[in-house]
């Protein structure tokens, strides 16, 4: 029963036959026809040549006007003691700069870090970027006197960013200090360095912790609020030891452990990770030079080792 099943299904009747034979004729015919036309009636060329020049000159007009990406100058700041210039540096919009100057102006105080995300338009990203910089001093710091009256009797710490006025000092404080190795002292020695109060004290301390430690006393400088008179005055109560630097593989760090670092940032740290995914790692300082300006490479590289 199968077997006369299939053959009736594959049999033809002799007008059947003729037809199938006349459609597979008219196929072939049509494909030869398709083959022949193109040999004998040439189709026509579009030229594209101006239309690709008039590309290319839009493209290097358009390059021209992209602003080249600058890299972020992030140091650790007060965000009571801010302005526009100091905000756009460290990658904070023209929009939310502008409303954070406005709440300062209007009297406006910022008593912890978590404060900042409530400015208009402050994103977490943007937020996280500025975290670790942000240092909100805890003691209260009052406005230095101006006049011929100013009293300068009082406790050093009561004036203004906590500033330097080494003439002012007993002089048993300037006698008993000897010289400090930065990343081994602790707050109370910092004291007693001529000039440095409470506010200095923890910022030398929070941002050693965010470098890993200092390798040259000149690094005093990046400080908020360490202007350079301020940095001569107490200088040459330092010392810096290399040996004592944290040092972090640079093919192990995570995105958030590179972008903590103050000659990193997050930015920089998407960058690094993204090229250590596409080429493997690295492997010395020439691999880093494509990701990191030179520098910041420069005072980096004390930091960082490659090998495991």
């Amino acid at each position: 029963m199968k077997v006369n099943w299939i053959r009736e299904l594959f049999s033809f009747s002799k007008k059947e036959r003729s037809g199938i034979v006349s459609l597979l004729v008219i196929i072939f015919f049509l494909i030869v026809v398709g083959k022949l036309i193109p040999r004998f009636i040439p189709s026509e060329k579009t030229d594209f040549s101006k239309w690709e020049a008039e590309v290319n000159a839009y493209l290097k007009t358009a390059k021209k006007q992209i602003p080249e990406e600058k890299p972020l100058q992030i140091v650790v700041f007060n965000p009571n003691e801010v302005d526009s210039a100091r905000l756009t540096e460290m990658g904070v919009p023209s929009k939310i700069a502008a409303n954070w100057l406005k709440y300062l102006e209007k009297g406006g105080r910022f008593r912890d870090k978590e404060g900042i995300q409530r400015i208009y338009g402050m994103t977490s990203a943007l937020y996280e970027q500025l975290d670790s910089f942000i240092l909100i001093p805890q003691t209260s710091v009052s406005k230095a006197r101006e006049g011929k009256n100013a009293n300068f009797e009082k406790p050093i710490t009561q004036y203004k960013r906590d500033s330097i006025f080494p003439k002012y000092l007993p002089k048993s404080k300037k006698e008993r200090v000897s010289a400090l190795e930065l990343n081994n002292a602790d707050s109370v020695q910092l004291l007693e360095i001529p000039g440095i109060g409470p506010v200095f004290a923890s910022r030398i301390i929070r941002y050693r912790n965010l470098l890993g430690g200092y390798y040259n006393v000149g690094q005093l400088k990046e400080i908020y609020g360490m202007r350079e008179e301020n940095f001569t005055a107490v200088a040459q109560y330092f010392t810096a030891d290399p040996t004592s630097l944290k040092i972090f593989n640079i093919n192990f760090a995570t995105v958030k452990e590179l972008g903590r670092h103050p000659y990193i940032g997050f930015r920089t740290a998407r960058k690094i990770c993204n090229l250590r995914d596409k080429k493997g790692k690295f492997s010395s300082q020439e691999d880093l030079s494509a990701v990191v300006a030179s520098d910041s490479l420069k005072r980096l590289i004390p930091y960082v080792k490659f090998t495991q």
